[in-house]
């Protein structure tokens, strides 16, 4: 078995508190560095991308750069989720990675703070970006559209700045090329998470443990990154190993509801992004 993805979240601390984000109240944690190579060196037998991100801000995690060494060492390729704050302090080790494939940054976290209205801030992260991309590293810069919002003068502002006119841009198309060949620009609608009882749905399908699987920063594998509160644990990657978590009951019930379009978990039933891959829905009573 080959998934696309394994998302693990090397911390669930983060320095923002974004209202788009979906809160949780589990223990505050930072992955330690044995903890992450005893995963690295059991996943990379099912993957070849990992992705540091469920929850958290990850390069809040003190051991960052030995953690992309150590992902590096088992042949893994990350994509990094950020808001983007740290990056600034984090160029050295960012440019140094051997890991890196991707960083995604996060413009809606940027301008929920008002970070990108400080002309100097703003300046320095966009140069800094265009740096990462010279180093070979893939940039996808990220945006949610709500409602045909009308995009801001600081937002226009950014977007010039990497050669893009949002005139031209439209919901229907999701990513954009800049005038900087590794850079990108990603243009999408926000969706409900997980447990919205009005959504409620019993048909459907989802990526989730068939391309992809989550480890939570306390080890608890979970079907996908929405399950940020690990509401389906599928066991523990510290205290059993992958290969074997991977035969749980549970984990293949999920996985064969989703290939027959069967939602059998309430979780998943009551998820609004699965209806970016299919809209059918069966209302339950």
């Amino acid at each position: 078995m080959k998934f696309k993805r394994i998302y693990i979240e090397i911390t669930n601390y983060c320095n923002l508190t974004c209202d788009f984000c979906a809160k949780n109240n589990r223990p505050k944690r930072f992955m330690s560095l044995t903890q992450f190579q005893m995963i690295s060196e059991q996943i990379r037998f099912y993957t070849d991308f990992i992705y540091l991100h469920v929850q958290g801000e990850p390069l809040l995690h003190p051991q960052i750069r030995e953690i992309l060494e150590i992902a590096h060492s088992n042949r893994l390729k990350v994509q990094l989720v950020t808001n983007g704050t740290l990056i600034s302090q984090h160029m050295d080790v960012l440019k140094d990675a051997r890991s890196i494939r991707q960083i995604s940054v996060s413009l809606q976290s940027l301008l929920t703070i008002e970070y990108l209205n400080d002309p100097v801030k703003a300046i320095q992260l966009y140069e800094d970006i265009i740096q990462l991309s010279k180093h070979g590293i893939i940039i996808q810069l990220r945006y949610w559209i709500y409602n045909k919002q009308v995009f801001t003068k600081i937002m226009n502002d950014c977007l010039s700045y990497f050669g893009i006119d949002t005139d031209k841009l439209n919901s229907e198309k999701k990513r954009y090329s800049t005038q900087f060949p590794q850079i990108f620009f990603s243009l999408d609608e926000p969706f409900e998470w997980p447990s919205n009882p009005q959504i409620r749905s019993a048909l459907g399908t989802c990526y989730g443990t068939r391309d992809m699987l989550g480890i939570l920063s306390d080890g608890t594998l979970v079907p996908c990154c929405l399950d940020h509160q690990g509401v389906i644990n599928l066991g523990n990657v510290f205290d059993t190993s992958f290969s074997v978590l991977l035969d749980n009951p549970l984990l293949n019930d999920i996985r064969s509801g989703f290939r027959d379009h069967r939602l059998i978990e309430p979780f998943c039933q009551s998820c609004g992004y699965r209806h970016r891959f299919d809209k059918k829905t069966v209302p339950l009573d």
